[in-house]
């Protein structure tokens, strides 16, 4: 199914807990993607920044430094096409709406089910 010329998918995964971290890049490894993890904010923007290509981003609204809102708008504008899923237990509809109006292309709350993450991102494939 992979062409060889093809790098692997990426997927930028913004989350500071490293249990969900953990099991989402498991997840995403198991099914072909290259992951790079972020623990903070700063650390999610210099990632997207340095990276030519990102498939998909999987952003928690809650990160440590720069908020997931600020990384969210920093990946869409260097990552057009990039499919953002934001992830949050703060699980209420202006929270979305504001998530939305960012760049996200995805909203679901946690606890998120590796399933339903794995479809959020499979219209980037």
């Amino acid at each position: 199914e992979d062409r060889d010329e093809e790098l692997f998918d990426h997927v930028l995964l913004a989350d500071d807990d490293d249990d969900v971290a953990s099991a989402y890049a498991r997840a995403f490894t198991s099914h072909g993607f290259a992951v790079s993890r972020a623990r903070d904010g700063h650390e999610a923007v210099a990632i997207a920044q340095s990276l030519p290509v990102i498939a998909v981003a999987v952003v928690d609204l809650v990160l440590p430094g720069v908020g997931g809102l600020d990384v969210v708008r920093a990946i869409r504008q260097r990552h057009p096409a990039c499919r953002i899923v934001a992830v949050t237990g703060l699980g209420q509809p202006v929270t979305e709406r504001l998530f939305r109006e960012s760049g996200a292309d995805v909203f679901l709350a946690k606890p998120v089910e590796l399933k339903e993450l794995l479809a959020a991102v499979a219209p980037a494939r």
